[in-house]
């Protein structure tokens, strides 16, 4: 969504793209287009794609399986550079060995934990936690993937987090302000907390750091803006 505040972002990393479209290979080179190939987005509601990604609704890693079974790259030396898959990554039934197989036929590097499950907190945070679904699973996912050499983006909801993601191998880290609230006080509250938490990430922080804004945000997420390297938000 363009706003006002993009002006104060021309100097820094490009925008980060979460598109359902998959771009075609193309030649490596040193300049691309970054983006989080998120084909589930075409099954659900704009309004309501942050929290019904999470919700037995739709099948997320399997639309993005299909969708790249069928976009091989060439055998050539083409690729498709900076793109990385969106995956719910607290997945009991994510074979890595698997998704890396598939990633790298299709020309992709990199895996983000996107949808993420740290959006959910009180009581159904801790029922996903006691069932081996939560934060924990999240963070040893991508673990897993960095060990096999893919690039990895991690959302992160908070400090302590973001270092997890950090720990295990994160190339990236997107601080993403939660659920967007129709009442503008808890976006305002919602929008402080994310710029405190990049202040806390920027001295222990020597990967990119990027603000996620999701489109029910508007100027709350400012400062936030200002503190981040890049922006990343829905294609």
């Amino acid at each position: 969504m363009g706003n006002s505040s993009d002006a104060l972002h021309r100097k820094l990393l490009p925008d980060l793209s979460i598109s359902m479209a998959l771009p075609a290979p193309e030649p490596v080179r040193e300049s691309h287009s970054a983006q989080i190939f998120a084909p589930w987005l075409a099954q659900i509601p704009a309004a309501q794609r942050d929290l019904l990604a999470l919700l037995p609704v739709l099948d997320v890693n399997g639309a993005v399986f299909d969708a790249l079974k069928g976009a091989h790259s060439d055998p050539q030396p083409m690729a498709r550079p900076g793109i990385s898959a969106a995956l719910l990554c607290v997945d009991p039934f994510l074979r890595v060995r698997d998704v890396v197989a598939l990633l790298a036929s299709a020309g992709i590097g990199g895996v983000a934990n996107f949808p993420t499950i740290q959006i959910i907190d009180g009581v159904a945070a801790r029922g996903f936690d006691s069932a081996d679904l939560g934060l924990r699973r999240e963070a040893q996912m991508l673990a897993r993937f960095a060990e096999q050499g893919l690039s990895v983006t991690g959302f992160c909801t908070t400090a302590e987090n973001g270092q997890r993601m950090l720990d295990h191998g994160a190339s990236v880290l997107v601080v993403h302000p939660g659920l967007p609230s129709a009442d503008w006080r808890a976006r305002t509250i919602a929008a402080r907390d994310a710029a405190d938490t990049l202040r806390a990430l920027r001295p222990r922080c020597t990967v990119p750091l990027r603000l996620f804004c999701p489109d029910a945000y508007g100027a709350e997420l400012d400062p936030a803006r200002a503190l981040a390297d890049g922006l990343v938000h829905y294609a």
